[in-house]
């Protein structure tokens, strides 16, 4: 028998050499791989006894198993989001600022991690800064319940600019949500009343209704229809819904007061539509003796002689002797001098409360 070629033996001995590599190849990937899973095992444990930390409010230690869940497992964008949480629960802003803007850096459309960024910069002051983050988060991209989670990113939002009264911004923030309202009932009456306090009544009420619409004996939601239609001069109104809101809600101080806030008005304003002529007069001469007194307190005991001048004309106006036929024609006299004599008061120091039965019908004349 012939001997093999030496090609053929060489060709032999490389595929034994080449066998044997695959070989080695596919145990270290074997290897590599089982490697992988275990520290993708160890990660997860190590992640797990870092929420378990965070949950008993124990955030030193939840940093520490989760940085050492991120050094098996550089990648994860979930530790690395929670670690920045843990972070900033335990106070170390600068820490949890490093993290997120590594993170945002790869993925800038993050939410969560936009949403955490904004919370580090309000809890350093940066609320410039932290206004823009949020719109990231309202707007980024999250992996689940993404249009809750806008929504709860843009609440906080809102809470901040409610909380810092800038009205401008928060009003631009509102309109969005207004146009397409939650389906909730609990936070279109937080939507409310955020209107309200931003100084949209009208949109306020129209929320109100709806909630009223969904759950028709909520308290709450007339207290805020109440307010909403107070702040439009919608007195009667609103002294229904105050009215109905205590009778839902016997212990609801705030709407105890605005109704005796709008029962004071109502038997006050002489402006109101469907008072006779003789009642709408002694409101009239009510006003003169109120705006009266409130200028004479400012005077003091030494008023200069414009204003005495009015105050003696106030002192004749209050002791009347009008006959029924001149009484629509002294009304509208004595609403022209309480005007005179509350421009007087508003010169005061400090200036009338903005809010007092008074001047709330003041207000109203002078429209």
């Amino acid at each position: 028998m012939a001997a093999p070629s030496p090609a053929r033996s060489f060709l032999a001995t490389l595929s034994l050499v080449f066998l044997a590599i695959a070989a080695i190849f596919a145990a270290d990937m074997f290897l590599a791989g089982l490697e992988r899973k275990e520290s993708r095992i160890e990660a997860a444990r190590l992640f797990r006894q870092g929420q378990t930390a965070i949950a008993r409010g124990e955030n030193v230690e939840a940093i520490e198993r989760i940085n050492d869940a991120t050094s098996f497992e550089r990648g994860n964008r979930d530790y690395r989001r929670t670690l920045a949480q843990a972070q900033l629960a335990a106070g170390k802003t600068g820490d949890a600022e490093a993290t997120l803007t590594d993170l945002l850096q790869t993925d800038s459309t993050d939410g969560l991690a936009s949403l955490t960024m904004a919370r580090v910069l309000v809890k350093e002051g940066r609320f410039r800064e932290a206004v823009s983050y949020y719109h990231r988060a309202v707007y980024g991209q999250w992996s689940q319940d993404a249009a809750a989670n806008q929504l709860r990113a843009r609440f906080e939002l809102i809470d901040l600019l409610a909380h810092r009264d800038s009205k401008e911004e928060l009003l631009a923030e509102l309109l969005p949500i207004e146009d397409q309202p939650p389906r909730d009932w609990k936070m279109r009456a937080r939507l409310g009343q955020l209107f309200l306090q931003e100084g949209s009544p009208a949109r306020a009420a129209a929320l109100f209704r709806g909630v009223l619409h969904d759950a028709p004996a909520n308290a709450d939601a007339y207290a805020g229809l109440g307010e909403a239609e107070f702040a439009q001069s919608q007195y009667r109104s609103a002294q229904r819904d105050f009215q109905t809101a205590l009778r839902l809600e016997p212990d609801n101080q705030t709407a105890r007061k605005n109704l005796d806030l709008a029962n004071e008005l109502l038997t006050l304003d002489p402006t109101l539509r469907g008072l006779g002529q003789e009642e709408r007069f002694r409101r009239s001469v009510k006003l003169v003796e109120l705006t009266g007194a409130e200028a004479g307190q400012c005077a003091g005991g030494n008023p200069a002689p414009d204003l005495q001048a009015l105050l003696d004309t106030a002192e004749e106006a209050v002791n009347p002797r009008v006959s029924a036929a001149r009484q629509s024609d002294a009304a509208e006299s004595n609403l022209d001098l309480a005007e005179q004599l509350w421009a007087a008061r508003k010169e005061c120091k400090p200036p009338p409360p903005a809010d007092s039965p008074l001047a709330l019908v003041m207000a109203r004349i002078a429209q």
